[in-house]
């Protein structure tokens, strides 16, 4: 009997292989038969995404520029700066081609082996394994329309056939080199940029034509993920990332022939060398962008500014803006100094050994603050630990904050520090510092056109937007004084003429009621209780006798200056303070004469700037000279010129003289160290609140204001002229060099003579003291000589004025019809 073979094994097997590739062939089928309907269904709205993309506009930024073209800074959504394919470099062309889509220039928009390897990795790995086989032209789309939908089976699918259909559509309406010059311009590389001209100018300070091939790599490395690859990116992984990143561009570019071996090499072993080691884009005019920026978003809207490509001229010199800065944020910083070391903004730590601070990872430059960790003292040096930097710091650097420096900042302590020296990128040398609570605002502007060449509107606009050089009003001070005193020139006085430094008290006829004896003695009784005398006193509370004008504006007299207003008339002051561009509000009081007013340090400037001008009004103060939009087509522009003579250049030109003596012999003499032709005045208010200086050259005209965001003292003896001209002295060493020397010239008509500085007439033999070269108007010099006689009766004046009893003077102020309460003539009197 013959027995059955056994069944064989393999044929269940090959029973189920074949099931398997049948339903593998199925799926096949359907997917194709899926894409196929799929391709067709979404075809028909191709056309329509076609033409969207054929007429959209690339988001541009909005420029500011200064007077000279140099690029302040930009408004954007979008950092893109749009350039031609001829612009673009071929080394970053080959890069981007080698590294996304090495089948660029032979395609038609899609890469089918590519689709068709993605799809079966796909498959196989059951939805683990995903690739892109994204083309260029692809990539380009999906950037345009920016969606990016990830999830396959809810519009990812989708999203790719459309990418697909679009890709062949845009081959066949563009030129390999026009897509390429829309990649290149709308691909994001970081840092905010969009393109490669803006990307080139941040990462490395270049046009892109500029760019070196491993540049050109470098960027094109940045497409993958350009927030990790971002070399200013402040984990160091980032930075070594970066170079990995680079470096596999330059072997794809060796790989494809765009490079030989040995090219790739060597640029391989080339450092990245960045244009800004810590990536701090602050603009060098923080304040006046922040205007610029207001103004074109009211007239012209958000998204033109943003999107549209303005390019926006202003008035400002770069140059002077940086002086400003510098001057300003250095002088702060000696004042804040001046106020004393805060214990209580010190920072404290627990593990000085291992605390790790933030800032530390950043590349130092010297100027810059940084966080330092006190490890101990030795010998009255202190060991500051800046990251894995250990420093030994001199008493010295801590001098300026008292003796008990130790005490204030024991081990554990970690105040902040000023770099002063530094070696790539570490700080070597230290000095302790503070981050001031002081303010300051500075504008400078040529007086005859009124254009605005440099503004600061506080020490640091990240830490305060508001801008104090445009909307602080604060109270003026003695700067006031000039247009008492060219008031009173116009009047007929002359920087000769004797003016009483006196102790006075005045009263308000309003308030108080004149009671005459029959000896011919005078009392003043009050008409309703509260009303009060004003009495003003001088900044070192004493009283000169009689002094010429000149003197009196020298050395800043309180008391001749009240004086002078009222023999001046108080009406005829404000209307002098208006014609030189005064706009705000001028109390009709004694105290006006020394700067009660509340006003701000851009109507002060621009005034002071007439007075300068020779009696020429300065036109307002501007920053926009020309507004221009991406077609080169003029939206507007802006110009102006002093051509009304609101005031007498005669009179002006007296002023100027005394001002002078301001700047070289009297409170503001540290002027003196320009060796420039110069005028200004300082200006102190009470309680040391407020400091200024005012001042000017021929052709700029320039404001410094230091004082605290609250009205609060900033020391005893903060005086404009050891707060505010420091800063003003500091940016005109840099401002003035940049214009025409020139001495102040007497208008036509004017008589010169040389003045006895004591009796304030004519010099002779008999005068002992200073001789004064003064300019008068026709008919008004001194017609007698000075003596002994007249000389020793000035003298004896002088002697007697500490002690003579005080001079009553009713005020003449008009009646204010809604006041029925009693007016306080000290009112809020800035000097007391």
């Amino acid at each position: 009997m013959v027995s059955k073979p056994a069944p064989s094994t393999s044929r269940p097997l090959r029973r189920w292989l074949l099931r398997a590739a049948y339903a593998f062939l199925a799926l096949m089928f359907a997917g194709v038969a899926a894409f196929a309907v799929s391709w067709s269904v979404l075809s028909r709205n191709a056309d329509s995404f076609l033409t969207l993309f054929a007429l959209r506009v690339p988001k541009t930024i909005t420029k500011v520029l200064d007077q000279n073209g140099n690029v302040l800074g930009v408004f954007a959504e979008e950092h893109r700066v749009v350039i031609p394919y001829g612009d673009i470099p071929k080394a970053y062309i080959n890069a981007l081609v080698a590294t996304e889509d090495a089948d660029f220039w032979h395609h038609h928009g899609i890469d089918y082996r590519g689709v068709a390897r993605a799809g079966f990795n796909f498959i196989i790995s059951f939805g683990r394994r995903k690739e892109g086989a994204s083309t260029l032209t692809m990539q380009l789309i999906r950037t345009v329309t920016a969606k990016r939908e990830r999830r396959l089976f809810s519009g990812g699918l989708k999203r790719k056939i459309q990418e697909m259909i679009l890709a062949r559509k845009v081959e066949k309406a563009y030129t390999k080199k026009q897509i390429l010059e829309m990649y290149a311009n709308e691909v994001y590389l970081g840092g905010g940029r969009y393109g490669i001209e803006a990307a080139a100018e941040y990462y490395f300070g270049k046009t892109a034509p500029q760019l070196a091939p491993e540049e050109c790599a470098l960027l094109a490395g940045l497409v993958q993920n350009p927030n990790w690859y971002n070399p200013y990116n402040p984990d160091p992984k980032a930075r070594l990332a970066a170079k990995a990143r680079r470096d596999h561009v330059l072997l794809r570019m060796a790989k494809a022939g765009y490079l030989s071996p040995q090219e790739a090499s060597q640029l391989m072993d080339k450092p990245i060398r960045l244009a800004r080691e810590n990536a701090q884009e602050e603009s060098v005019a923080p304040y006046v962008l922040e205007e610029v920026r207001k103004y074109l978003y009211e007239k012209y809207g958000r998204d033109q500014v943003l999107n549209g490509g303005l390019e926006v001229t202003t008035t400002i010199d770069s140059y002077m803006q940086e002086a400003a800065n510098k001057a300003v944020q250095q002088g702060l910083r000696v004042v804040d100094r001046r106020r004393g070391f805060r214990k209580d903004a010190v920072q404290f730590v627990n593990d000085p050994e291992g605390t790790q601070l933030p800032g530390w990872k950043r590349y130092f430059e010297v100027g810059d603050d940084v966080q330092g960790v006190i490890l101990g003292w030795s010998r009255g040096n202190a060991e500051v630990r800046i990251g894995p930097s250990h420093l030994e710091v001199p008493a010295a650097a801590f001098a300026w904050a008292g003796k008990d420096i130790q005490k204030l900042l024991p081990r554990g302590a970690a105040p902040l520090f000023l770099v002063k020296t530094a070696e790539d990128g570490t700080p070597k040398t230290l000095e302790l510092d503070q981050e001031p609570l002081v303010q300051g605002a500075l504008m400078a502007i040529d007086p005859k056109t009124g254009e605005i060449r440099a503004m600061v509107g506080g020490y640091d606009f990240n830490q305060s937007k508001y801008d104090r050089a445009l909307q602080a009003q604060r109270q003026v001070g003695s700067t006031m004084k000039a247009f008492v005193y060219g008031a009173a020139f116009t009047a007929g006085k002359t920087p000769a003429t004797i003016v009483e430094d006196v102790p006075t008290r005045f009263l308000d006829a309003s308030d108080y009621a004149t009671i005459t004896h029959a000896d011919g003695t005078k009392d003043y009784k009050p008409l309703r209780p509260g009303v009060k005398p004003y009495e003003p006193h001088n900044y070192e509370m004493d009283f000169w006798g009689p002094i010429p004008i000149w003197e009196a504006i020298r050395d800043s007299r309180n008391v001749p200056a009240v004086r002078t207003l009222d023999d001046t008339g108080v009406l005829n002051v404000i209307d002098y303070a208006r014609k030189c561009g005064i706009e705000g509000a001028l109390p009709p009081y004694p105290s006006l004469a020394l700067g009660s007013a509340d006003m701000t340090l851009r109507e002060m400037v621009r005034a002071y700037g007439t007075i300068s001008n020779d009696g020429l009004q300065t036109p307002e103060p501007f920053f926009i000279k020309k507004v221009v939009d991406r077609n080169g087509r003029v939206l507007e522009s802006h110009s102006g010129a002093a051509t009304e003579q609101v005031v007498d250049p005669q009179s002006t030109f007296q002023l100027i003289q005394c001002l002078q003596g301001v700047a070289t012999q009297g409170t503001g003499a540290g002027a003196s160290a320009l060796q420039w032709p110069v005028a200004g005045k300082t200006g102190t208010t009470d309680q040391y609140t407020d400091a200024w200086f005012l001042g000017f050259s021929t052709r700029i005209t320039c404001g410094v204001w230091v004082g605290l965001d609250e009205k609060k003292t900033l020391y005893h003896g903060a005086d404009g002229g050891h707060v505010a001209l420091p800063i003003w002295v500091d940016f005109m060493k840099a401002a003035l060099p940049t214009t025409p020397k020139e001495d102040f010239t007497a208008p036509p008509g004017m008589e010169w003579a040389d003045i006895d500085d004591v009796t304030g007439l004519q010099a002779t033999a008999a005068t002992t003291g200073r001789v004064l070269h003064l300019a008068f108007k026709p008919g008004t010099v001194p017609k007698s000589g000075s003596d002994a006689a007249a000389i020793k009766k000035i003298q004896d004046a002088r002697a007697k004025a500490p002690s003579q009893p005080v001079e009553i003077r009713m005020w003449g102020m008009p009646q204010q019809p809604e006041a029925p309460k009693p007016v306080d003539l000290a009112g809020s009197d800035p000097n007391g």
